[in-house]
């Protein structure tokens, strides 16, 4: 038994003294992630998902296509800048998760009790969104890529817009389910799905070295490693694509889309780790050196063996012209070829398993967490609907009906339609993400408070900032329409959450600036000196139950009128329990709330009522000491004690 059932089973009149710190301590400890469910280590908590998180199709489809647009040279600058970017962000992200336990909720859990409920219900609102909208995407990515496999081998399945959308859905309905059964079974199909990932890229790399095997692979404009190829490829070539002249950084915003969630795919997991404070920083940290080595390695690979045009007829080879595009529309090469990584590998048939591979394991894991986070906003009572969705199941707890409007939604988007809006508005809502991760750590940083005490030590509080300020620039690059939509909803779920009544303490750093600037405020008053023009009234009704006296309260609010300080005192002469007090406490202020008064209110027990008002007067600091004080009529002072009608008297001098 630990110390801490020790002290709570204990019995004794002293025990209602820790009843406070007992429900603060137990508070989040009875939440939804204290299940006996699977616990993940590092590797498949964090590491995995991260890698697997890597975006499918533009690593097999569209790289090709930014080499040929910005050269070896440009599109390693645009790695190793977005590796700056997401590093930076994974630092920052290291230390919020390590200064405290991150449970369930993923980057809303770390961005509530870090920087407010009020921006943590709007982010975590939004991530729902945009995590459905992955796994529609990235469902309907993994049916195009079948359709295309399928279609090569000469079968007509899936081939209409009605037939793979249908076929999505279907899919959608068997991935949840399966999610349902449980993270155990879940992370056993990520290694298989990995596993697909590797060898599809290692295939790439030694057909490379294999070299063209054919006229119509050389035809194609796939030389094999040539350093005439290299050269040829070194330098940019923006072209203009869709009606829009390319350059960098209409390619970086392309590339930087494809690693946003190597920075929050094991945060969406927090919930289901073993040690959430190493796991995250480790697992997270290790998956971007590693998937920034990959798009380094193929851009050098690719750039080093594929011309970026060619016609891809055979009987041009021979008198060089099937180089010659620039009176006519090429079909191959690295500007137009969408299949070039399967002409060029090994066994093409490893590319679309690693396509698959990739769709499939981020649709998974967004239909995982998705679920999750609506039960702990839900727990954390963000919404009504949340609530509801919020329930649990069995041994382990499991959010059924969270996870069956997943589905529900996620179908609805797969039959949808296009969703290139869509997928601004996702990549929009990932980067005020991580701009709130950068935010929160400089601003917690920079107000030092007593609670901040990160394990994790490799952060700047200025760097952070900067990229917190990049990230909303490129937010604002990628689509100024999505931009404002999604800071105009910020800012109205920010404006409904902060008219809740109930105030949620989860000592965050607006908590602690707001004290910080109280308490300045306050050293400051004592220097302020009374003046005709600056008096104000500041009373202390001896109101006992406010609720009681509701007139003398009433009459005393007419007086201050928000202007001066109003102080409601119940003086008890006997000894209170802690709970009893805090059950008067709790009684007076959601009276004065319930009324629109402001006013303090103190409950002082075991002490007479002349002694309460003076040691209340002595405790007053500059212009916020009573000045004056508001008693009731005392109607029975010709038959009462002696001692009660001395007492009364003494507190009007």
């Amino acid at each position: 038994m630990s110390q801490h059932e020790k002290i709570k089973n204990k019995k004794g009149p002293w025990i209602d003294q820790i009843q406070s710190f007992n429900e603060l301590y137990c508070e989040e400890e009875n939440k939804i992630e204290m299940n006996p469910g699977i616990r993940l280590g590092w590797i498949e908590g964090v590491l995995i998902p991260c890698l697997l998180s890597i975006k499918g199709v533009l690593l097999f489809w569209r790289l090709p296509w930014i080499i040929g647009q910005a050269g070896i040279f440009d599109s390693i600058i645009i790695v190793f800048f977005t590796l700056v970017i997401i590093l930076i962000t994974a630092f920052s992200l290291s230390a919020i998760s390590t200064n405290g336990k991150v449970k369930g909720g993923g980057l809303y859990f770390i961005i509530s009790r870090s920087i407010g409920p009020e921006i943590g219900a709007s982010i975590g609102i939004l991530l729902v969104f945009a995590n459905t909208i992955s796994a529609a995407m990235n469902t309907i990515g993994f049916c195009l890529s079948l359709s295309s496999l399928l279609k090569s081998r000469g079968s007509t399945l899936l081939n209409s817009d009605t037939e793979y959308r249908a076929f999505g859905v279907v899919f959608i309905i068997i991935m949840g389910i399966f999610c349902c059964i449980g993270m155990d079974k879940e992370a056993e199909v990520q290694y298989a799905l990995l596993i697909a990932i590797i060898v599809s890229i290692f295939n790439v790399i030694i057909g490379s070295f294999n070299g063209p095997q054919s006229t119509l692979a050389k035809a194609s404009g796939f030389t094999g490693f040539d350093i005439k190829t290299f050269q040829t490829n070194w330098h940019s070539d923006y072209r203009i694509h869709d009606d829009v002249k390319q350059s960098f950084f209409t390619i970086f915003g392309v590339f930087f889309s494809s690693v946003t969630g190597t920075v929050h795919a094991g945060v969406k997991l927090s919930g289901n780790l073993k040690n959430s404070n190493a796991s995250i920083p480790k697992g997270t940290l290790l998956s971007i050196f590693i998937t920034i080595t990959i798009y380094i390695v193929l851009i050098l690979v690719l750039g080093s063996v594929q011309l970026k045009e060619a016609s891809g007829i055979e009987d041009e080879f021979q008198n060089r012209s099937f180089l010659n595009c620039s009176l006519r529309i090429c079909t191959k090469g690295l500007f137009n070829d969408i299949n070039l990584m399967q002409s060029i590998s090994l066994w093409p048939i490893t590319i679309y398993f690693g396509c698959f591979g990739t769709t499939i394991s981020t649709a998974l894991t967004s239909l995982i967490s998705v679920p999750k986070l609506l039960q702990r906003m839900g727990q954390d009572d963000v919404h009504p609907l949340f609530k509801f969705l919020s329930k649990g199941y069995g041994k382990r707890n499991e959010p059924y009906r969270a996870h069956v409007f997943v589905i529900i939604a996620s179908s609805i988007l797969v039959i949808g339609g296009e969703f290139n809006e869509i997928a601004s508005l996702m990549s929009a809502v990932y980067l005020s993400a991580y701009a709130m991760i950068n935010v929160c750590t400089f601003y917690v940083a920079y107000l030092k408070p007593l609670g901040w005490r990160p394990t994790y030590k490799f952060y700047n509080k200025w760097l952070s900032l900067a990229v917190g300020i990049i990230c909303i620039s490129i937010m604002i690059s990628f689509n100024k329409k999505m931009s404002t939509i999604v800071g105009c909803t910020v800012c109205v779920l920010y404006i409904l959450g902060s008219r809740k009544k109930e105030v949620k303490n989860w000592g965050s750093s607006t908590q602690a600036h707001e004290l910080k600037i109280l308490i300045r405020n306050l050293y400051k008053a004592n220097t302020i000196q009374y003046h005709n023009k600056n008096y104000l009234p500041n009373l202390i009704v001896f109101s006992g139950n406010p609720e009681s006296r509701r007139i003398l309260v009433s009459l005393a609010h007419l007086i201050t009128k928000n202007n001066g300080l109003q102080m409601c005192v119940n003086i008890k002469k006997t000894s209170l329990t802690l709970r009893q007090k805090k059950i008067f406490l709790a009684r007076g202020i959601k009276w004065l709330r319930n009324s629109g008064i402001k006013s303090l209110y103190v409950v002082i027990d075991g002490i007479e009522l002349d002694v309460a008002t003076h040691m209340i007067y002595s405790c007053g600091h500059g212009q916020l000491r009573p000045n004056i004080a508001m008693i009731g009529y005392k109607s029975n002072w010709l038959n009462c004690p002696y001692q009660d009608l001395q007492t009364y008297l003494n507190i009007f001098k």
